[in-house]
């Protein structure tokens, strides 16, 4: 007791008595001088004099639930000076309303100092860097465990940890919502992780190459699921937060390659396609790139002349510099080595500007000679 009345008469606590109507029935001299007003130039004055707009809506809510025990352990006020300058504040205290009547709240009061400018700063620049984060075209996501992975143990283990610990969204963007669809009253942040990105054998060897990597990698392709269940192939890149061999978070940014996907299988399936009807072609069929290097043969080919002299044909046709869309007669080494004479046909086609390939086509001419025409 000697101790608190040490610190009520040196230390001068900033207290304050306020009644259920807003009228502030008491306030200490140190907190009168620190908020710039005389002794007893505010008392039966309304609260909001000295109250935000957020702290005095937090008081009259107080006021319209109170506690059962009447105690305040912490409340988070911003007081305003005379000169309008803020004050934050930590207050804790007693809500009386069971034996008095109005109720009345007694609040002391520490000042923030430092610490609430560090805070306010810390606020503000959270505020910018979420408009931003909404804002940006790119998609962004977190993954945040409640649950740490301990990355200490052997890749099947973290696998298991990371799909299976607690974890949620966070910080997720506009932007990754509208990769997965996501209707626009749904909180993509709210979502269970496993909803949009499920234990697979896929989405397992995406966690093994993470941990490859450090979890520091870029590009790696993870299958997701959309909201309405259909599949997302999605490109990562991937940052993770690691202290002490736990997993807190992992974080990153996506894109959407499920329709380049899409198109790169379909322009295989027509390659695979095209190769079927060279290869039902009767004629042997070589491509030379621009390089001189062969780069297809059918299977008429393969069956004649074998699939490793490919790149001895094309230096045989390139030595003999024969002229384009004409036949010629020429002597080449057949699957057995035997030289044969062939009627070949040689076209040049155009990939891209200023590179070109050439197409050539070969008969067995079995001793008859061809004449020259254009086309075959």
């Amino acid at each position: 007791m000697d101790i608190l009345n040490l610190l009520v008469n040196k230390a001068q606590p900033l207290t304050s008595t306020v009644a259920a109507d807003g009228q502030l029935l008491s306030l200490s001299s140190s907190l009168s001088d620190q908020l710039g007003y005389a002794p007893e130039e505010l008392l039966n004055q309304p609260i909001e004099r000295v109250l935000s707009l957020e702290s005095l809506r937090t008081v009259q809510a107080l006021f319209a639930s109170p506690p059962a025990d009447e105690l305040i352990n912490s409340l988070e006020l911003t007081l305003i000076r005379r000169n309008g300058g803020l004050l934050p504040v930590i207050a804790s205290g007693l809500l009386q309303w069971r034996d008095v009547q109005p109720a009345r709240l007694h609040l002391l009061k520490i000042p923030l100092g430092t610490l609430g400018y560090r805070l306010r700063e810390m606020h503000n620049a959270n505020e910018v860097m979420n408009q931003m984060l909404q804002s940006a075209k790119v998609a962004y996501w977190c993954i945040e465990f409640a649950e740490a992975v301990d990355i200490n143990h052997a890749p099947d283990e973290i696998v298991r940890q990371v799909f299976e610990n607690d974890s949620h969204w966070r910080l997720c963007n506009r932007a990754m919502a509208e990769v997965y669809e996501m209707p626009s009253d749904v909180d993509f942040n709210q979502q269970p992780v496993r909803l949009y990105w499920p234990r697979s054998p896929a989405n397992e060897e995406f966690v093994r190459r993470l941990i490859e990597a450090g979890f520091h990698v870029d590009g790696a392709l993870s299958v997701d699921r959309r909201h309405d269940g259909s599949p997302a192939y999605v490109e990562n890149d991937v940052r993770a937060t690691i202290v002490n061999g736990q997993l807190l978070r992992m974080w990153g940014s996506i894109r959407d390659v499920s329709q380049e996907l899409r198109m790169q299988h379909d322009a295989e399936q027509r390659i695979d396609a095209l190769r079927r009807v060279f290869d039902a072609v009767p004629d042997a069929v070589l491509v030379i790139d621009e390089h001189q290097q062969p780069q297809w043969r059918n299977a008429a080919f393969e069956d004649t002349f074998g699939i490793t002299h490919g790149a001895g044909i094309a230096r045989l046709l390139l030595d003999n510099a024969l002229p384009e869309r004409t036949w010629h007669s020429l002597p080449l080494p057949d699957l057995s080595g035997r030289d044969l004479n062939f009627n070949v046909h040689c076209s040049r086609i155009l990939i891209r500007e200023g590179v070109a390939w050439r197409v050539a086509v070969f008969r067995e001419s079995q001793g008859v000679r061809t004449p020259l025409e254009l086309h075959p």
